[in-house]
């Protein structure tokens, strides 16, 4: 029987996470709703800053795996708690303009959705795996709906569902075929069976079904179908927040599941399927950009090739290249944060920042804000002196040392593209331009049919952008930090791993 008490120290950042939503729905019953309002964010943003408060003493203890081994809260699983964390924070912060009385409920999911992808992350054993993947993927259904009185919030939900349910199946099916090759559900006792070389066609099947699971939530294509509509019906700040989070989590699982599972030796043949899915997602995701008028949009085709990249540093299952990935999950973290928060800023100005036709002109009428934006792009695309060259240029290391020369080549080429993409929106807030944006006032609905998010109990307007140029400013640090002194993140990163 598991020893709850020596599984405490593992568990200390999830407790913190489900206390904090626990917190948050039971001061909705306790308080009316104008008194408990600015408590309810408070108590999410101090659940979040807790849970990230316990990581550094995890990462010197290095505890035990909990309950069997179906949590191992290890160095990739802390590090890649942090990136979910301070994207659940922007989040949390990014939300603060939310005035209708559902807030408390909208935290509470956000909180949640952050406790699955960190128990996907660290997850040790396959019903682990699933567990963390349904915790985060209902809470998301819900969340990306969270959008008043908005069919294409509630459209984009149903899609999301309907193909995220399917996407379990694959991954379920998998892991019973595994199960029943290997005889267990931890990935460890799945790794010593890998290296037995007895490899059944079952087993084999389960490993490719399983796969299918993972590149749905990484939006790998052609299993990206889901992204661009989530993307842009969700409120901005769980855009910006599953854009990140799912993709973190999905990388360490899929990490843990493939080092575990390819048989010692065999890693070009059990890897072609997803070198062939990354190679196709960053075609898609480049070209898909281009012709984009929705930034939600235009950033959903960005994150799709991103996971392309990101697949990089698996491709020859060593250290560097998983901690390549952890840099470039940081990086991405600060340039797509900053991107969201500039589009929320321009929305709390009046205008749509999910129109492309709002940004022209905008360095002559917000010089600042443009400027963050154009950093924000640039580290997406992979300018300096943003973080997005090193994070590139340190996944390109890692494809080399694997010879997987069919991805690098794929990066240059769509880098380029992608480049394109992001900066013809540069040079449209560039432009001088004569007729001024179209503003967004309350009771009118913005591009695409989505109501602004107004209510009774919203901050005052001041307080609201101010939060949100907070977000903004430190995010836009985070992308010159990780461009200028890269080997910091970097030289943790690979210490790491053994």
């Amino acid at each position: 029987m598991p020893n709850v008490a020596e599984a405490l120290p593992v568990l200390s950042p999830l407790l913190a996470l489900a206390l904090g939503a626990l917190v948050v729905l039971l001061l909705d019953l306790l308080l009316p709703a104008r008194q408990a309002y600015p408590w309810w964010f408070l108590v999410a943003a101090a659940a979040v800053v807790v849970a990230g408060g316990y990581l550094p003493g995890l990462w010197r203890l290095r505890p035990a795996p909990a309950f069997g081994g179906a949590l191992v809260l290890d160095r990739l699983a802390l590090a890649t708690a942090a990136v979910i964390l301070v994207a659940a924070l922007a989040t949390v912060l990014l939300s603060v303009h939310r005035g209708e009385e559902d807030v408390s409920g909208y935290l509470a999911l956000v909180l949640w959705a952050a406790m699955g992808m960190a128990v996907l992350a660290a997850a040790g054993n396959l019903i682990t795996v699933f567990l963390g993947l349904e915790l985060l993927s209902l809470a998301l259904y819900v969340l990306v709906a969270f959008k008043p009185g908005s069919r294409v919030a509630w459209e984009a939900a149903l899609k999301y569902f309907f193909l995220g349910s399917a996407a379990a199946g694959f991954l379920l099916f998998g892991f019973a075929l595994m199960y029943g090759a290997s005889g267990s559900l931890d990935l460890a006792a799945i790794g010593q069976y890998a290296r037995t070389g007895n490899i059944t066609v079952l087993y084999r099947v389960g490993i490719g079904l399983a796969v299918v699971g993972y590149a749905f939530k990484l939006a790998l294509a052609p299993f990206h179908t889901w992204a661009p509509d989530a993307y842009q019906g969700a409120p901005t700040p769980v855009t910006a927040f599953m854009s990140v989070g799912t993709k973190a989590a999905a990388f360490a699982a899929l990490t843990r599941f493939l080092i575990a599972a390819v048989p010692p030796g065999a890693a070009p043949a059990y890897l072609l399927p997803l070198t062939v899915l990354a190679l196709l997602s960053m075609l898609v995701g480049a070209l898909g950009a281009i012709r984009q008028t929705h930034m939600k949009r235009l950033m959903a085709y960005s994150g799709i090739s991103h996971a392309g990249y990101l697949f990089m540093g698996l491709a020859g299952l060593e250290p560097y290249g998983v901690a390549a990935g952890i840099f470039y999950l940081v990086a991405y973290l600060a340039a797509n944060t900053a991107g969201f928060a500039a589009m929320l800023y321009l929305e709390r100005l009046g205008e749509d920042g999910d129109d492309l036709a709002a940004y022209a002109g905008l360095f002559h009428r917000r010089p600042a804000l443009a400027a963050a934006m154009t950093l924000a792009l640039a580290g997406l695309a992979g300018i300096p002196p943003t973080g997005g060259l090193p994070g590139k240029l340190f996944l390109a290391v890692a494809a080399a040392r694997a010879q997987a020369w069919s991805l690098l080549v794929m990066l240059m080429v769509t880098t380029g593209i992608s480049a394109y993409a992001y900066f013809r929106i540069v040079a449209s807030m560039m432009r001088q331009v004569e007729t001024a944006p179209r503003r967004v006032t309350a009771g009118v609905p913005a591009a695409g049919g989505l109501a602004p998010d107004t209510g009774p109990l919203a901050l005052p307007p001041g307080v609201v952008r101010w939060v949100t140029g907070l977000v903004l400013v430190a995010s836009v640090l985070g992308v010159l930090v990780t461009g200028v002194f890269p080997s910091l993140i970097l030289d943790l990163a690979v210490r790491m791993l053994p």
